[in-house]
Order: C-alpha cells, then sequence, then structure tokens
C-alpha cells in the first residue's frame, strides 16, 4: 500500500508538465518571463496590458497584447521566444507572413527598414509597414528583433495611417523595457 501511494504521488508530481513560464513580479502588476528575463509591465509609453500574459503554443514562449488607456483602436501583440522555438512567428518569415495577413487583403508592405532600439546595442530588428487602402485607413507594424538567443516580435495595428499612428506605434516599441531581455538563466 506504501509503495503504491509513493508510487502516485510521485508520477502527480511528473505528471504536472512543464514549470509555469511567466510569474507576478512586483507589486505594480507585471509579469516576468522566466527563461529570458522580459518583462510585461501593466503599463508602456501610454498602453495597457490586456490581461495577463500567456504561452505561445502550450511551450515557454510567451506574450502579452497591449491597448492604449484611451480606448482607441489600436493594438500590439508582444511576444517573446527562444532562438530555437518552434513557433511559426519565431522566424522573421513567419511573422511577416502573420503580419500580411492581419493586415489584410488590400494592405501591402510599404516599407521594411532596420529599426533600432535607443536604449540598447547589439539587438538586430527590422521594421516592416503594411499600410492599407484609404478605405481600410489601417496600419499594421511588424517589428522584429533578433539577438543570440531571443527574439521579440511586436505586431502593432493602429487605425491612423498617417505619421501619427506610426510614431506612437514606433514609441511604444522604443519604450518596452529591453534592458530585461536575457536577464534571467532560465532557473526557476
Amino acid at each position: 500500500m506504501g509503495i503504491t501511494f509513493a508510487a502516485l504521488a510521485l508520477l502527480g508530481v511528473a505528471g504536472s508538465g512543464v514549470a509555469d513560464p511567466l510569474h507576478k513580479f512586483g507589486h505594480d502588476g507585471a509579469w516576468r518571463h522566466v527563461d529570458s528575463g522580459w518583462m510585461f509591465p501593466a503599463s508602456v509609453s501610454g498602453f495597457s496590458r490586456v490581461g495577463q500574459p500567456y504561452n505561445i503554443d502550450g511551450n515557454n514562449d510567451a506574450g502579452a497584447e497591449y491597448r492604449p488607456a484611451s480606448g482607441s483602436s489600436v493594438s500590439a501583440e508582444v511576444d517573446v521566444y527562444a532562438a530555437d522555438s518552434g513557433a511559426p512567428d519565431a522566424t522573421l518569415d513567419g511573422a511577416k507572413s502573420t503580419a500580411a495577413r492581419k493586415a489584410g487583403e488590400s494592405a501591402g508592405v510599404s516599407s521594411e527598414q532596420p529599426f533600432q532600439i535607443d536604449t540598447l546595442k547589439g539587438v538586430r530588428g527590422v521594421k516592416v509597414r503594411h499600410a492599407g487602402t484609404e478605405a481600410a485607413g489601417t496600419l499594421t507594424n511588424l517589428y522584429f528583433f533578433t539577438t543570440e538567443r531571443w527574439r521579440v516580435k511586436v505586431l502593432a495595428n493602429s487605425a491612423a495611417t498617417g505619421k501619427d499612428g506610426d510614431a506612437a506605434l514606433d514609441a511604444f516599441v522604443q519604450a518596452l523595457p529591453w534592458e530585461t531581455l536575457g536577464s534571467e538563466s532560465g532557473i526557476h
């Protein structure tokens, strides 16, 4: 009887699956992605996080959605992937495909250019801008960054297609907590 109980207890622990890669951090509503150290703060540059961060495809990749406090029709998804992740959007080509679908049939790539984070050196980034037709009046920007160990995808949509909408999305990306990326060792 004692052996059966011990075996069941061991199976319960072993069967619990992968440890949760996201943990609450501090008293300001932030969440930390354990493997990468990336912080998902409650607010960034006038945007508020929608709910708590999520796991991507049931693995240790994580993301969160942000929207402006003003309630405008702008949204941004911030996703963090391990360099060896099998998730489709963990590659630039996969992320571009997702951005094109999100932008819609009438949108086309209006520019693709390097995008540097002002406070961070050694991170390569690209910004792919999809502009909708005048009738659609939408803007979708993909920002994709790579380091040796991590990939960060920011997919942002705005109803404002002009320079103001583009500048607001750029400012949000610049204000993200880039200094936290790679700050953890992956130990739970």
